[in-house]
């Protein structure tokens, strides 16, 4: 089979073409619609409460055990500046973080390469599957990879390359607290394991004696240490037993976790499986024209791979830390592999244009089908109400003209056009079909907008300023939403003693007798199949005296 070659692209439609495409899949003009998804909320209300020192997190004046502080404060003061939307800020900040990173490896790989390289880069690391589900919800995932990715890379050009290790290794410890920040002990994991595996690891002593490595260490061991405060002083925990908390390898589930890890981080990487085997042919490493640079982000997959592998058991937000070398590896690969395997690759993208018309068609099928039918094949936690609003008929007709106007280039341009891009259009399609089909069947989810409503209306009848919270660890969305301070207490007694009025929120009656207890919530009223009361407590007179 001869050699194949693709048409070269200018710089400027290429980034074009990317920022198109990443609004198409992303679209952030939608970021404030959805209601807060799982840990989103944690987020949302430790942005609200967060007044404290930087490295104490609060979520109902508790400290939130593991929090990233970075992505919450963020979150705060770009909302307080602008008064915007937290939840707008929260997942604005998600998507601009995931196109900051794809920014770095754009100039990682075109640096190395050609701009080609660096797109390939780019929209990899921007539209793969498990972008997608992290960059739509407003959670610190996306920054950390992306400091993370840009520790790995200074630490490389200024050390490895420039042999300047006193600013290689304060640059990638500046950007390493930055991403233990936002991501806990695991980003630590994926940057400072790898080294041990390096062609020459801790060989080179001049490495270590540097000054700029002492001052990186006491840095970074410095906040580590004010970050963990909190939890010593709150929990009683030792920074081991934090450590210890933060990976997963002691938790059910761990055994499964490890079995489906490789199933799941092939198609959590699609549609860019398809090409993310190239850096690991042996026959196209022979012919690398940067074989450190290319060594040395191998290394950082394999261990890292290995790390999140067994350490974290494959958790999905960890695959988005190997997502940044591995676009790179990508990039200053692909020119060389597609010219050798670009044909048979051609072959196997013939399924493209039918993924794109067959996802036009659920969209048609979500939108006339019978509920009952598509329960037969779908598991549904919530009712397909949203199929019957107005404005979803024209989403689901614009969708659908899309993704067939994509079948339709895809079929006629698969010959003609890079394989990159032709990846991409099947991530714009899988895109523009869950912001179509997903993002409106999870916008109709609103419990913890309706019972926040409900509270809010209560405490606002009794002028209330502050909520206290027992037996209960959750109800951070719907608080939120109920826009009033929330306090949560370890027991009754924690209750303060000059406050004639308080308000109790909880699923069982408090049993204190110093005060007089009123439920301002209907008789009988539940949330999630448990009892839920808004207690007012009033001091007795006779005990107050």
């Amino acid at each position: 089979m001869g050699l194949y070659k693709e048409q070269e692209w200018s710089r400027k439609k290429g980034i074009i073409l990317l920022v198109l495409s990443l609004l198409v899949i992303y679209m952030p003009w939608l970021c404030s619609e959805r209601e807060l998804f799982r840990q989103e909320s944690i987020y949302a209300v430790g942005a609200v409460e967060f007044s404290h020192p930087f490295f104490w997190v609060t979520a109902h004046g508790v400290p939130v055990y593991n929090a990233a502080p970075l992505f919450p404060g963020i979150t705060a003061l770009l909302s307080r500046l602008f008064q915007l939307p937290v939840e707008f800020v929260m997942r604005g900040i998600s998507v601009f973080m995931l196109g900051a990173g794809a920014v770095l490896a754009y100039f990682a790989a075109a640096s190395q390469r050609t701009p080609k390289a660096g797109f390939v880069a780019a929209a990899f690391y921007a539209s793969s599957f498990i972008a997608m589900e992290k960059g739509v919800e407003g959670n610190p995932a996306t920054m950390s990879a992306c400091f993370l990715l840009a520790a790995q890379l200074l630490f490389f050009y200024y050390g490895m390359r420039k042999s300047n290790w006193n600013k290689a290794w304060l640059l990638s410890a500046f950007f390493l607290v930055l991403s233990f920040l936002s991501g806990g002990f695991l980003m630590l994991a994926c940057f400072i394991v790898p080294m041990f595996f390096f062609r020459r690891p801790l060989s080179v002593s001049s490495k270590f004696r540097s000054p700029g490595f002492v001052l990186a260490v006491v840095i970074l061991a410095a906040v580590v240490i004010l970050w963990s405060v909190p939890y010593v002083m709150y929990f009683g925990d030792s920074l081991y037993d934090i450590w210890l908390d933060s990976v997963l390898f002691y938790k059910r589930r761990y055994l499964s976790d490890i079995v489906e890890f490789p199933l799941f981080f092939f198609l959590r990487l699609l549609p860019w499986s398809l090409i993310a085997w190239l850096p690991f042919c042996v026959a196209l490493q022979d012919l690398d024209k940067t074989p450190i640079f290319s060594r040395y982000l191998r290394t950082l997959v394999f261990v890292s791979a290995v790390v999140i592998w067994f350490f974290s058991a494959g958790e999905s937000r960890g695959l988005l830390y190997l997502t940044g070398p591995l676009a790179v590896l990508t990039g200053i690969t692909y020119e060389l592999g597609t010219r050798r395997y670009g044909q048979r690759i051609r072959k196997v993208l013939i399924c493209g244009e039918g993924v794109l018309a067959g996802l036009a068609l659920l969209i048609l099928l979500v939108k006339f089908l019978p509920e009952k039918s598509i329960r037969l094949f779908a598991s549904l936690s919530n009712s397909m109400a949203f199929r019957n609003e107005p404005g979803f008929l024209i989403q689901a007709c614009c969708g659908c003209a899309l993704l067939l106007a994509c079948s339709l280039l895809f079929h006629f341009w698969r010959k003609s056009r890079p394989l990159w891009f032709m990846l991409l259009l099947i991530s714009a399609g899988c895109g523009i079909f869950y912001g179509t089909v997903v993002e409106s069947y999870r916008a109709q989810v609103t419990g913890k907008r309706q019972i926040g409503r409900v509270l809010r209306k209560a405490l606002e009848t009794e002028k209330a300023e502050r909520v206290y919270k027992m037996g209960i660890n959750d109800l951070y969305g719907e608080l939120f939403y109920a826009g009033i301070k929330a306090q949560k207490l370890r027991s009754v007694r924690e209750l303060p003693r000059n406050e004639k009025v308080v308000y109790l929120i909880g699923t069982e009656f408090p049993g204190m007798a110093e005060r007089s207890w009123t439920n301002l919530l209907p008789p009988g009223y539940a949330y999630n199949n448990h009892p839920l009361s808004l207690w007012k407590g009033v001091l007795r007179e006779t005990l107050d005296e």
